[in-house]
């Protein structure tokens, strides 16, 4: 801890997490870190345990004091955090965004003085908070900032796992018996120490606390403690023992502090007094130790909180949550009169159930969607009339889907049925139901349950009947080849989703999209194309026009692919990127920006496609998402990186299977195969190739079949060549992009190997000259010159195979690079190995800083944009330049 304290003080970052039992002394040890701050900026909050959730209210509680350092950040920052404190109206911010503008408001205030940040029973702030803190935690490299956090164990979640953590155990044997001593010097006979010491098992605040609440018959022979549950329950029930001593005025007054968890004296002070008693009654309390008062009411610990509240009666929970209802008053308190008004209803209460409907409202608005769920959640509850209530319970079940609790959401959709037999709401029911499986596991279970729920609204709403249709189709599709059991493959959803009901309108690119789709998994490739045309010109006419529902823009960029339509696919993948950056959607742009990764390396521009893979890394690690690695493998084939290529395939497939994604398999596959035609292991990509195509795949199988002709062609399998290429002509011609008609032509001549391939050669290079897939392009004069060479004809094939060898080489396609140069040597030409350029020795996230700082953008900007302080920016900075050898901005336009 003090290394923590003397590491600020020098400049340098910390993070550590304190972990253990209650009564561990977890927070003794963060008051003596306070203690030891001296000269440095201390900021500290502490969780209450409370059902009530208040969105941000942990993250607005500790940066109250920097208040004034708002008006500083960056305009998306500043808005997104004003909005999330509700300080300002605006469009919800996404949470990981409020989480940069945390990142940079501590950082402005440590380039001031070093800064302490201390959350003590960090389980109990408030989801929205705790993220965003450990969002911030991950993220600090360079900032003289320490963030402490203490959890109890074992009731640890997900949001601090991976911070450097320290365990707390209970005191050896002989340091327990001396506090023992220390306390109850002489009082114990030898069997009951024994006891008390064995039960104690060594935690500090047990054997403060329980030496004094028990009797001598509880500890004989341990009994009295042994049957308690745990030892928090053990602590806390005798923290309930000195508080029934207490004056019944005083237990009253400690009941409203710990109905309300925020311990504002105002509000505690006007409810006792509604209900006749004043302040002097703190004073008893206040004696004992069990409470301080300092400008707001502390507990000396958290379980004299849940002690007093448990052991009161339900009619005096109700009666003190009455009275803060009635005492809390002012602007931004509503949804804190709203939580204590409904646990002070003995019955269903509409009036309190609109009231939390508003308040969960706000909530969302201010980007916090656990607080949303859980005041919807409650009103639910409090709503009386069996309709609404089932309608409210859908809206807090989809709730908690986006908040991440889907236990929670399948309770509250289990329940529908019981509020209302109506056949629309129960349909719905299903439908969410279903959505939650795929959103759960994405496994072979999902698209019965979308088909089953599709066919149950078609009768009742033709709209939601073929948007469920669409998700079944969907979801079949990430399933592929795992599919099982019935009505789970592509084949028999298109077959089910016949049935649907037509359009209740115009026909919206999901209408063209489902009908193209029901056409194209039935087997009909040829047929499908003219509807797939038609649905992605009318999905870009409404992205256009900002309508375009983003629910389905995967499976539209599936379906550009399937069509060859490259172009669309690099459009729709470049907006989205561009439309999530701007509104600061964290959440949803680290697979858009994996996707864009993969454009890039089709395109050519690997070292574009590792920047990007190296920002979304940046943001899963930030906010804690598991990683989609599913491009890696694409990246590395094509620098020919054989080892790792072979690890992320391996790890691609193995991951896709488990959860039960095959789709995912036939993307891990195409890697494979790109990786061995690369690097002439022809036998290794035919096999790649023949397990991949055992299921057609939307979006991948075409291109699949262009790999397979070149690997069967290069291994003599002829008749395989030949099938693969007639296979591929069929989606070709039906597609008519320079991407399809390029790769048709270079699979021709590949096939052909007559006289008459040299024109199929030449066709091939003008398609894909015009095509933004530059990698094919860089192929196909690979593939001439190896034909021209063969042909005798040395002259024409280093013409090609210097153009291949060039692009190679500039973009660090290893693989194919050396390749070429064999083929290259072979007719006589001398192949010089370039040096490499000036960047060489810089890391990734190196990299992105001096590209972006060419390219004019402020440190602040770039922070942003790579989702790490001003400052650590700068100190990156200083590193690239001692590596290049230059001392400023400027130098990196000679450098490079």
């Amino acid at each position: 801890m003090a290394g923590l304290l003397q590491g600020a003080r020098e400049g340098r970052s910390g993070v550590l997490v304190l972990r253990g039992e209650a009564g561990i002394g977890k927070t003794t040890l963060l008051t003596d870190l306070v203690a030891g701050a001296a000269g440095l900026r201390v900021l500290q909050i502490s969780g209450a345990e409370s059902e009530m959730e208040l969105a941000y209210a942990g993250v607005h509680h500790l940066c109250a004091p920097l208040l004034d350092h708002v008006d500083r950040l960056p305009k998306p920052q500043r808005l997104a955090l004003r909005v999330a404190w509700g300080m300002e109206e605006g469009d919800a911010p996404d949470r990981f965004l409020v989480g940069l503008a945390v990142l940079t408001l501590l950082g402005e205030a440590a380039a001031e003085r070093p800064t302490v940040c201390t959350v003590d029973d960090a389980q109990w702030v408030d989801a929205a908070s705790l993220q965003t803190l450990a969002f911030v935690a991950r993220r600090i490299e360079a900032d003289p900032i320490v963030m402490v956090f203490a959890e109890r164990e074992p009731e640890t979640g997900q949001e601090l796992v991976g911070l450097p953590g320290l365990s707390l155990s209970g005191l050896d044997d002989e340091d327990a018996r001396a506090l023992l001593a220390t306390l109850v010097p002489g009082r114990l006979d030898d069997r009951m120490r024994e006891n008390f010491l064995a039960e104690a098992g060594g935690n500090p605040l047990a054997i403060e606390e329980l030496h004094g609440a028990l009797t001598p018959e509880d500890m004989a022979g341990g009994y009295g403690l042994a049957t308690a549950r745990s030892l928090a329950t053990r602590i806390e029930r005798t923290f309930g023992r000195r508080l029934r001593a207490l004056p019944p005025p005083t237990r009253t007054l400690l009941l409203i502090a710990a109905a309300e968890p925020s311990g504002r004296l105002p509000w505690l002070w006007a409810a006792a007094e509604s209900l006749g008693i004043g302040v002097d009654a703190a004073v008893p309390a206040e004696s004992t130790g069990l409470i301080t008062i300092d400008g707001r009411l502390r507990f000396r610990h958290p379980l004299v909180r849940s002690a007093i509240y448990r052991d009161a009666s339900l009619a005096d929970r109700r009666q003190a949550h009455g009275a803060l209802a009635g005492a809390i008053a002012g602007p931004g308190t509503e949804e804190h009169r709203g939580w204590h008004r409904a646990h002070a209803a003995g019955l269903p209460d509409e009036l309190v159930a609109g009231e939390l409907v508003q308040a969960s409202e706000r909530a969302r608005a201010r980007g916090g969607v656990a607080a949303a769920a859980a005041f919807l959640a409650l009103a639910v509850e409090l709503t009386p009339e069996p309709y609404l209530r089932a309608q409210r319970a859908l809206d807090a079940a989809q709730l908690k889907i986006d908040a991440g609790a889907p236990d929670a959401a399948g309770e509250l959709l289990s329940v529908v049925g019981d509020f209302t037999e109506d056949e629309f709401l129960t349909a719905c029911g299903d439908l969410l139901r279903a959505r939650l499986a795929f959103a759960v596991s994405r496994g072979s279970d999902a698209p019965p349950l979308l088909l089953a729920a599709a066919i149950r609204l078609g009768p009742l709403d033709a709209a939601l009947s073929r948007d469920a249709y669409l998700a079944a189709m969907m979801s079949a599709i990430v399933v592929g080849r795992l599919s099982a059991g019935e009505l789970s493959s592509t084949a028999d959803v298109a077959t089910a989703a016949r049935l649907a009901p037509p359009a209740p309108g115009p026909s919206t690119s999901v209408d063209r999209l489902l009908d193209g789709l029901i056409v194209r998994l039935s087997g009909d490739h040829v047929g499908a194309a003219p509807l797939f045309k038609a649905a992605i010109r009318a999905y870009l006419s409404e992205e256009e026009a900002g309508l375009a529902d983003p629910r389905w823009l995967d499976i539209t960029n599936r379906v550009s692919l399937d069509l060859f339509d490259q172009d669309t696919y690099n459009l729709l993948a470049a907006r989205n990127v561009e439309r999530l950056r701007a509104a600061g959607a964290l959440t949803l742009l680290p697979l858009a920006v994996t996707t864009l990764a993969g454009v890039h390396v089709s395109a050519g521009e690997f070292s574009e496609a590792a920047a990007l893979l190296e920002e979304a890394e940046v943001i899963n690690t930030a906010i804690g998402a598991p990683h989609q690695r599913y491009i890696e493998p694409y990246v590395a084939a094509y620098r020919g990186q054989e080892q790792l290529t072979r690890e992320l395939v391996k790890a691609s497939i193995d991951g896709a299977t488990q959860r039960g994604e095959g789709y995912a398999i036939s993307v891990a596959l195409y890697s494979a195969a790109i990786l061995h035609n690369g690097l002439g292991q022809y036998r290794e990509a035919l096999a790649a190739c023949e397990s991949a195509v055992q299921h057609d795949d939307l979006g991948m199988y075409g291109y699949l079949l262009g790999e397979m002709v070149e690997a069967a062609t290069r291994c003599g399998e002829k008749q395989v060549a030949a099938t693969s290429l007639r296979l591929l002509v069929e989606r070709t011609a039906a597609s008519g992009t320079e991407t399809a008609l390029g790769l048709e032509a270079r699979s021709a001549a590949l096939v052909d190997e007559s006289p008459v391939a040299d024109e199929e050669y030449r066709r091939a290079i003008a398609h894909l000259e015009r095509s933004p897939v530059v990698v094919f392009l860089a192929r196909a004069h690979l593939v001439y010159g190896e034909w021209l060479r063969r042909m005798n004809r040395p002259g024409d094939a280093r013409t090609h195979l210097r153009s291949a060898h060039e692009m190679f080489t500039d973009w660090g396609a290893e693989g194919f690079a050396e390749r070429t140069r064999r083929e290259l040597e072979a007719t006589g030409e001398v192949v010089r190995l370039r040096s490499k350029g000036a960047g060489a020795g810089l890391t990734t996230q190196e990299a992105q800083i001096t590209k972006l700082a060419r390219e004019g953008y402020t440190n602040a900007e770039i922070g942003g944009q790579l989702f790490i302080s001003t400052r650590t920016v700068e100190w990156h900075l200083s590193k690239i330049f001692a590596k290049l050898g230059i001392t400023s901005r400027r130098g990196l336009r000679t450098v490079f």
